[in-house]
């Protein structure tokens, strides 16, 4: 017999032996349901009173209450049969967001659900940390898609959650490997906080650089000069891509769009022939310096070229050409403050779907101009910066990769 057959997971804590054993979730809970809109719908939300958990607040693993909606004490004893209790598991049945699942915090007070969230309420040694890890793999996933219904709006009913199944070892070994994972939930949860905050750091600095709150100083201590404005058309050449939709290919020339510069990701692109390449070359060529920004949908996302490059791109990109009379990496964050995305927006078609900004008012646009040197020092400064962000979010990735490999190693 297989690993597997056995009922014995890949992955194991040496002290455990035993076989898992298998059963229906709604055998191992005392209460599986949901609760509804409150009466008077969204006119009775308060911005204080007890929390009315929504699909939204179940949220990557863990109750996010960040953006959680309030209710009345009367109207929560109104639906007292759906009050939230300390160590519930929530699982969303519904919508975009179906499968996603948390449990509630041991200081959590006093709440309620909407009818897009299930409460799972367990009996004595079932461990709903166990269970909410199993939701979280491929495996809980699947099984997930598995018990949908049908209808206008798939989800799960209150049934087809009940008859979930899950492999149980000893309520020790769940409690021991519950306890492993929350090491890695908590190492997950440093490292995303502490993106969030370089983040917010970088968007505060950026605030007073470019409202020139802050200013930098030659290596004599002295001033530089004076900042210009300028319109982006008076110091860069702009061009956008191919407004032809080309034929792809299985062996090729990278070709960039949105989702390329929104993912940060240039190694998975779609492939585009030599030819078509060397014809769209001679309009115009891509080169290390330059800057691609989104123009059609997602509107005023930079990237500055930092590597020898040969590929197109399509119509949805603005391509800004390098030039002496700025330093493109200074442009490359200059684009991405509130001031130049004020400039984007005015200047944007927002009834067009999806929304765009001609090519000729990106020219429009002002951009605010130290000196060279100055210039330089700013992107020296924020270029550090965001190589901290992406280290972090490199450790991130991988924290979370890793914890999706053990999730699949871990469990029967």
């Amino acid at each position: 017999m297989t690993v597997n057959a056995k009922k014995i997971p890949a992955l194991r804590f040496p002290e455990f032996e035993e076989e898992w054993e298998e059963k229906k979730l709604g055998l191992c809970a005392t209460k599986i349901g949901s609760g509804s809109t409150p009466r008077g719908g969204e006119s009775v939300y308060q911005k204080v009173g007890i929390p009315f958990i929504r699909s939204q607040n179940v949220n990557n693993d863990r109750l996010d209450l960040s953006r959680v909606t309030f209710i009345s004490e009367q109207i929560n004893a109104q639906m007292s049969g759906t009050i939230v209790h300390p160590l519930d598991l929530l699982l969303n049945i519904t919508g975009a967001s179906i499968g996603r699942s948390c449990v509630v915090p041991k200081s959590f007070e006093c709440g309620n659900v909407n009818q897009h969230v299930c409460i799972v309420r367990l009996k004595k040694n079932y461990s709903p940390f166990f269970i909410q890890a199993k939701l979280s793999s491929f495996a809980g996933q699947k099984a997930i898609i598995r018990n949908q219904v049908g209808g206008s709006r798939e989800g799960l009913n209150f049934q087809s959650v009940r008859l979930l199944k899950f492999d149980f070892p000893s309520f020790l070994e769940q409690q021991k490997i519950t306890a492993f994972l929350t090491t890695i939930d908590t190492r997950i949860q440093q490292l995303s906080r502490k993106k969030a905050l370089l983040e917010q750091y970088k968007k505060g600095v950026m605030q007073q650089i470019f409202s020139q709150e802050i200013r930098f100083k030659d290596e004599d201590g002295k001033e530089y000069p004076a900042w210009e404005k300028k319109k982006l058309a008076d110091i860069s050449k702009i061009y956008d891509g191919t407004h032809q939709t080309p034929n792809y290919v299985n062996k090729g020339v990278p070709f960039y769009s949105v989702e390329h510069i929104t993912r940060d990701d240039f190694k998975n692109t779609k492939l585009i022939s030599e030819e078509v390449f060397e014809k769209e070359n001679q309009r115009v060529k891509l080169e290390k310096g330059d800057i691609l920004m989104t123009r059609i949908g997602d509107i005023g996302t930079p990237k500055y070229i930092s590597w020898e490059v040969r590929a197109s791109f399509y119509v949805s990109l603005a391509l800004i050409k390098q030039s002496t009379l700025f330093n493109a990496r200074f442009l490359n964050q200059f684009i991405q403050s509130i001031f130049f995305q004020k400039e984007l927006h005015k200047r944007t078609i927002h009834v067009a779907f999806p929304k765009k900004i001609n090519l000729g008012e990106i020219g429009n646009c002002r951009v605010q101009l130290p000196s060279l040197p100055e210039q330089k020092k700013i992107a020296a400064f924020l270029t550090a910066i965001d190589r901290q962000i992406n280290l972090v979010s490199q450790q991130l990735e991988r924290m979370q990769t890793f914890k999706k490999g053990l999730l699949q190693q871990l469990f029967v």
